[in-house]
């Protein structure tokens, strides 16, 4: 799998999304026929606003406008004119480049309780309504949302739509303290994270409440934790890790960064467990190996950064040629891993069927288009754009070295050859072991899935249709309750 490419062309760009979280205001709910002068009313509601300073790492802030996005919704009629001296302040961020994103608003003047209660009982009517967004409309769901108890917070609403072929969830969370009140609307690739938002809406509040900085923690995603550099036997490896519970070790595959794993998909294991992303040899911060590089180098490397860290018997997933280095790690390491998970994974025995030499080239092409035309079957838009919205949440990471590509494409030669020593161990595997793949995956025929789990004993094997070699991300609705029933 190669590096991922960022956001490619086609999706709402930056500002449009800032926009989407901006629905709201450009509704009227709030804008129309409130003050925004700079007075000083105005810059103390601006000095208790969320800024980047509390946000995590990451985050950035982007401009609001206000002509880009209308909301229209007949429950909201009800509001009539709002009284005239209201004042508002406007901050609106994005993780990484596209989402999560939020957007928060804060007002003050005359009958300002009384206005948020007319809003608060409007909302509650509302089921549906109509986005214009950068001139395109999508229809939202809506439906009122139970939130842990947040103090200053006067109901919550869950909002859904379909943009670009892309779903994103919208949590509205209504803010009230003193003669202070607000919303917090805080997006994502479908429903944002009860956690997180709470995590949000708790430092908004507690903003408002005492006008001082409220950090909001790096570890509400993987994409906001700082790179770390582990300090092992086999040199120096750079990761991230997420969540407490039982450690995961996520193993990434051919020319790809750390960055390249969906953060919604280790988000959702960092809910339970303990997950570690890291780049493998000679990438990012990662010491290089000694020439010729193989797959049991590397797992060799990654054991070390197990010890390293002090994991006790994580369990693995590993992804493509990450699943190659996970059986060798298997092999070599038994003792380091608890169960197994190997994704689009290939025998290691010489009886690989090898992807056509056309889906190598896309793979090794450097277009974007290529590259996602081999990750995701060509009626999976939606999902290949919705993988590279969620990548985009990480800060850029430098690009792979093509020396490094072009070792590792050597060593993943090696182990479908069956020239890899360990490739021929896979007999050898203890480890509960559950193997996937996609069923129009066009790096890796289903063939190899079947010929991997008649070897290893007692593997379970399941496949998705009409997926392709990133099925764990097109179907991570389905995968990843899998993944954590296996893990449990």
């Amino acid at each position: 799998m190669m590096s991922s490419p960022r956001l490619a062309a086609g999706h709402p760009p930056r500002r449009a999304w800032a926009a989407m979280l901006a629905v709201l205001v450009a509704a009227g709910l709030l804008a129309a026929g409130c003050g925004n002068s700079g007075d000083a009313v105005a810059t103390a509601l601006q000095a208790r606003l969320l800024s980047t300073a509390d946000l995590p790492a990451g985050w950035s802030a982007v401009p609001v406008n206000l002509q880009a996005a209308r909301t229209s919704a007949p429950c909201l009629s009800s509001l009539g004119t709002r009284p005239k001296g209201l004042t508002y302040r406007v901050a609106s961020f994005v993780e990484g480049i596209a989402i999560p994103a939020a957007t928060e608003v804060l007002a003050t003047g005359p009958q300002i309780q009384r206005t948020w209660q007319d809003l608060g009982r409007a909302l509650a009517r509302c089921r549906t309504a109509t986005l214009t967004i950068a001139g395109k409309k999508a229809t939202a769901t809506i439906r009122p949302l139970s939130l842990p108890h947040v103090a200053g917070v006067s109901s919550a609403y869950a909002w859904a739509f379909t943009t670009g072929g892309i779903q994103v969830g919208l949590d509205l969370v209504l803010l009230q303290s003193g003669g202070y009140a607000g919303y917090l609307a805080y997006s994502d690739l479908g429903p944002p994270a009860i956690a997180t938002v709470t995590t949000f809406a708790d430092a908004a509040v507690a903003k408002v409440e005492e006008g001082s900085t409220f950090r909001i923690p790096d570890t509400v995603s993987i994409a906001s934790v700082p790179v770390r550099t582990a300090h092992t036997t086999l040199g120096d490896v750079g990761y991230r890790a997420a969540g407490t519970g039982p450690p995961v070790v996520l193993i990434m595959g051919y020319g790809g960064t750390m960055e390249g794993w969906d953060r919604r998909f280790a988000d959702t294991l960092a809910q339970h467990y303990h997950v570690v992303i890291f780049d493998n040899a000679g990438i990012g911060p990662t010491q290089t190996l000694p020439a010729p590089l193989t797959i049991d180098a590397m797992a060799n490397q990654t054991s070390a950064l197990i010890s390293a860290l002090g994991l006790t018997r994580p369990s693995v997933l590993g992804w493509s040629m990450g699943s190659m280095i996970a059986q060798a790690l298997a092999v070599l390491h038994p003792g380091q891993v608890r169960r197994l998970i190997l994704c689009a994974s290939y025998p290691g025995n010489g009886t690989t069927l090898r992807p056509s030499q056309a889906a190598i080239n896309a793979l090794n092409s450097g277009n974007s288009q290529q590259v996602m035309g081999v990750l995701f079957p060509p009626d999976q838009t939606a999902a290949k754009n919705t993988y590279l919205a969620a990548i985009s949440s990480y800060p850029a990471a430098p690009a792979v070295p093509a020396g490094v590509v072009t070792a590792q494409g050597h060593a993943v030669d090696q182990w479908w050859a069956g020239s890899d020593p360990v490739g021929q161990q896979t007999a050898r595997i203890t480890a509960p072991t559950l193997i996937a793949d996609g069923t129009a995956d066009r790096l890796d025929p289903a063939s190899n899935s079947h010929a991997l789990a008649s070897l290893i004993p007692g593997a379970r094997l399941t496949l998705y249709p009409d997926a392709g070699h990133a099925f764990l991300f097109q179907d991570q609705a389905a995968f990843l309750p899998l993944t954590e029933a296996f893990l449990r």
